[in-house]
Formats: C-alpha cells, sequence, structure tokens
C-alpha cells in the first residue's frame, strides 16, 4: 500500500474523539489521523485545511452540525468519505446525511470493530477510486504526449495515400491542425550530407541538431503563413503549408534555406511540388516534391528545385562514351596503370557532368551501371573466381537514396583504382615467376658468355622490358647480378683446387687476365691473392 490516507475524527465528546484516534493504530493498516476537532466549526477549519480522505464525525455537535458540516464538505472535497456518528434518536438525521452523499455512519455505543470494520471500506474505496483517477490521469497524459506522433504518423500517411473527403476532414480536426484545407503545397527537406557530418556524434547531439533545424522552419513558415512540419527519417523532412501561389511557396523555401544556413553549421536541400486546392490532393504535391528532390543528385548540397521547372524540361536520352574511351579505360586498368585509368574514367565524367540537359537521376545512374559492367565484363575474364569483384557491392550503392553523382563517381574510381591494385599485383607475381626462371637459368649458364638479349628472348620479352622487369624484382641489372653470379662460382671452383685457366673458362672468360681484372674490380683482390689467403691456408 503506497499511499497513506488521511483522517480526522470530529465529535463534542472528548472520550469518543480520544477513543477513536489515540486507541486504535491506524498507522499499521496505512492511515494517518492528521487533527481532531470538538465542535462542526472547528471541524470545518480543520477539514478545510488538511483535506483528509476519511472523516469522522458526529451529527449533533455545537457551533456547527455534522449535517451542516457535509453540505459544506461536499462542495470543498467531494471525494471524501463521511463517516457519521449517530444516536438512535438521531437516525433521521442519519439517513438525511447518506442522502447527502455520506459514506456511512455508526450507531452510538460502538465497538472499535465497528468503527474500524467501516474506515477500511471506505479506506479501500479511497485507493480504488484515487487509482482510477490516476489511471484517466495517466491516459490523457499519454494522449497528449502521443498527439505529436499520431499526428506525424497521419500526416505522413496524408501525404502518400488518397482518402476521401468525409475521413480526411474528421481526422484533420480530431488532430486540431491548424491549417486551411485549401491552396497548399508540399516542401520535401533533406539535410545534406547528413551521415557525413554526424558520424561521431551522440544520439543527444543528433536530436538537437535536428530540433534546431525544425524550429527555425517553422518559425520561418509561420512568419509568412500557416503550415506544419513533420519528420520523415533521420535526416528528412516534410512541410505542408498554405499558400496561393508557386511564387509564394518557393520564396518561403528560399527564407528557411537562408536562415539555415546562417544559424547552424548544416544546409538543406529541398524539393518543392506545385501548389493543389484541397488536402485531397496532397499526394500529388508531395510525389512532385520527391521527385524534385531527387535532382539534387546533381547539385549535392544546399540547392531547391521546383516541380514545375523540372517538369518543362524535355526527356533527355541517355549519353554514352565512344568505345574508344572504353577500350582505353579496359587497357589501363589490365596493365595496372592506374594514372591512365583516371585520366580516361575523368574525361567520361566530363562528357556527362557538363550536359546542358541532365537525364533524371534514375538515367544517370543507369548510365554509371552501364559503365561498370562493361569494366567488369571485360575485367573479370582475366581475374580468379576467389579474387573480390566489387560489382554487387556497387549495385547495393546505386540503391542509397541518399547516394548523389560525387558519390557514385568515387565509388567508380575506388573500383577502378581496386581492379589497377589486382592486375599489378597480378603482374608482379608472373614478373617473380620469369625473373626467377630466368635467374636459374643464368645460373646454369654461367660458363656461356650471353647478352641481356640472349637471356630476354630465353623469356621471350624484349631487351629493355626485360632490364627493367629484372631490376625492379632484384632490385640489381642484369649485368651486375651475372657477374656477380660468375664471381661467387669462381670462389668455390677455387676452393675446390680448380687452377685459374679453368676457372677462367668455367665462368664464361676466355682471356685469363680479363677475367682476373673482373675478380679484382668486384672482391679488391687478384684470384691469385685469394687462392693464397683461403686455399694455401686450408
Amino acid at each position: 500500500m503506497n499511499r497513506v490516507i488521511t483522517m480526522v475524527v470530529i465529535d463534542d465528546i472528548t472520550t469518543v474523539v480520544n477513543g477513536i484516534a489515540e486507541r486504535i493504530q491506524w498507522q499499521k493498516y496505512g492511515i494517518a489521523v492528521v487533527g481532531t476537532a470538538f465542535n462542526g466549526d472547528e471541524g470545518l477549519k480543520l477539514i478545510q485545511r488538511t483535506k483528509p480522505d476519511i472523516i469522522i464525525t458526529d451529527i449533533r455537535m455545537p457551533k456547527l452540525s455534522g449535517i451542516e458540516m457535509v453540505e459544506n464538505v461536499v462542495s470543498i472535497l467531494p471525494d471524501s468519505k463521511v463517516i457519521f456518528i449517530s444516536g438512535y434518536s438521531d437516525f433521521d438525521h442519519a439517513q438525511h446525511a447518506i442522502q447527502l452523499g455520506a459514506f456511512d455512519y455508526v450507531l452510538k455505543p460502538f465497538m472499535p470493530d465497528q468503527i474500524m470494520n467501516i474506515v477500511f471500506k471506505a479506506r479501500d474505496l479511497v485507493l480504488q477510486q484515487s487509482e482510477q483517477q490516476s489511471n484517466v490521469l495517466e491516459m490523457e497524459r499519454k494522449l497528449r504526449e502521443s498527439m505529436p506522433l499520431l499526428r506525424q504518423e497521419y500526416l505522413s500517411l496524408l501525404v502518400r495515400y488518397h482518402s476521401n473527403p468525409q475521413t480526411l476532414k474528421k481526422r484533420w480536426d480530431f488532430l486540431q491542425i491548424d491549417m486551411k484545407e485549401e491552396s497548399l503545397a508540399v516542401h520535401i527537406l533533406e539535410i545534406d550530407q547528413f551521415n557525413h557530418t554526424n558520424m561521431h556524434a551522440s544520439i543527444a547531439e543528433i536530436e538537437l541538431a535536428r530540433f534546431a533545424l525544425q524550429n527555425i522552419i517553422e518559425e520561418t513558415i509561420h512568419a509568412s503563413t500557416k503550415g506544419i512540419v513533420f519528420r520523415d527519417g533521420i535526416n528528412r523532412m516534410v512541410c505542408m503549408l498554405n499558400c496561393s501561389s508557386s511564387e509564394e511557396s518557393l520564396e518561403i523555401a528560399e527564407k528557411y534555406c537562408d536562415n539555415i544556413r546562417r544559424y547552424t553549421k548544416n544546409s538543406i536541400s529541398v524539393g518543392v511540388g506545385m501548389t493543389v486546392d484541397h488536402i485531397v490532393d496532397l499526394p500529388l504535391s508531395f510525389q512532385q516534391a520527391l521527385t524534385a528532390l531527387s535532382y539534387t543528385f546533381y547539385t549535392i548540397e544546399n540547392s531547391i528545385f521546383y516541380y514545375g521547372d523540372i517538369a518543362q524540361i524535355l526527356p533527355v536520352e541517355g549519353s554514352h562514351y565512344s568505345e574508344e574511351k572504353e577500350k582505353e579505360l579496359i587497357y589501363g586498368i589490365r596493365s595496372g596503370n592506374v594514372q591512365k585509368t583516371n585520366e580516361v574514367l575523368e574525361g567520361i565524367f566530363a562528357e556527362w557532368d557538363y550536359l546542358e540537359q541532365k537525364p533524371t537521376p534514375e538515367k544517370t545512374k543507369t548510365l554509371y551501371l552501364q559503365l561498370i559492367l562493361a569494366i567488369d565484363k571485360s575485367i573479370t575474364i582475366a581475374l580468379d573466381q576467389n579474387e573480390e569483384q566489387p560489382i554487387a557491392q556497387f549495385v547495393q550503392e546505386l540503391n542509397k537514396l541518399s547516394l548523389n553523382v560525387r558519390d557514385i563517381q568515387n565509388f567508380v574510381r575506388d573500383i577502378c583504382d581496386k581492379y589497377c591494385v589486382v592486375f599489378q599485383g597480378k603482374q608482379q607475381v608472373e614478373a617473380e615467376i620469369t625473373i626467377t626462371k630466368s635467374i636459374q637459368y643464368i645460373k646454369d649458364h654461367l660458363h656461356i658468355n650471353e647478352t641481356v638479349n640472349d637471356y630476354a628472348k630465353q623469356v621471350h620479352l624484349s631487351s629493355s622490358y626485360y632490364s627493367n622487369l629484372f631490376k625492379k624484382v632484384t632490385g640489381t641489372s642484369v649485368l651486375q647480378f651475372v657477374v656477380n653470379e660468375k664471381v661467387e662460382k669462381a670462389k668455390l671452383l677455387m676452393v675446390q683446387g680448380l687452377s685459374l685457366s679453368e676457372v677462367a673458362e668455367a665462368v664464361g672468360y676466355e682471356e685469363r687476365s680479363y677475367f682476373s681484372d673482373v675478380f679484382k674490380k668486384k672482391t679488391g683482390i687478384t684470384p691469385t691473392e685469394f687462392k693464397q689467403q683461403y686455399v694455401m691456408k686450408k
């Protein structure tokens, strides 16, 4: 029992008051005696001061009778429970008191159990009524709190789906929407770069930023006309406003865009639908605003598009790039040449960026998808099945609503860069295999005096490409490598006891003197000195 029930005792007989108030341990039953009085006048003042839940009073008292006091109490505390103490001769008065709203009565003389049972009944009724009242208040509170949510949910449906005028009118009035039902337009507002800007923000910071933006928009609109703004996703809001013309609608949009840039760190993009005659036509204006907003795909941020302007643009047939540029792009990727790939790619992007009349955003997305499919078709033939295929991820990215043309271009760049890296890796592996094969050939043929061109022919490469590839893989030139290998083999042969002439011939030198010069240049000592230092000591 969480709530303590308060009670007062009023009687002109002291023993009755003390017997009820002091001899029964009311606190054990969740009841607190908050005062006593010995006549009706004092009793009324006590009741006014303490506002008790239960009042125990005698009917006959000096100055003010119990009946008169009840009449006053009913008007002051209509929910208080009044229990009368009455003698048999006062029965008629007690009946009258009951009619006035008294809870019950006890005939004198009475036992403590009698008064306790009646008080307990009054206590239970007070608690029951209190709980019921709390439930009603809680329901009313929840209704008040949920009214904005109900309004938002209704408005979200209102702008998307058609309904009959009678139903719309009924709900419009129930939700207390303070707008005219005629001459309306829909704006759809999107917070620019929302995900990027709030990447590291807390929920409280994000909510505060959205609240500030909505507040600025509402104040700007209400300065000119009636309107309502509601959220339609984490970074999008929908605005319905009364306006007599498209010029007025656009002027209001420009004002709140300016105010947001002036008073916050954010900017917004807006799609403006055409003005409609009645609320039943709001879905038309909403769809127009949604189409207009999609054209921020080209401008990225801080822009206003009006459907009436877009509707006047003639449909543009899809642009394309030349087959020659596609071949250049494929060649750049397969050669692992990032710089060349990016140059061709930027040329293709420039062609599409500078079209006088833009295709619809969906058409432009299709163009970029066709470009990626063309790349994928030519590239995947040369890739292993277990290597990364980013085309599926690209298709998923295209379906994101917040994506703009720069995002797509960056994604295409990333895909081409990834492919270039893959082919660079493949080329590195192929180069290492080729040079490893060539090194083995050189080691097996040190006795033959061959040129770089001879080694290149063994692996079917041009002399210049072979030289560059050899140095890239080994970090040294072909001739330096050959000389090093010949000198190391010569040392091994001398240790094994071969003569200098035999050693020179074994490493491809016809003249012993030339071999000696090469050996000394490489090691700092002559072959003879080497033999003296290592072979003789051994």
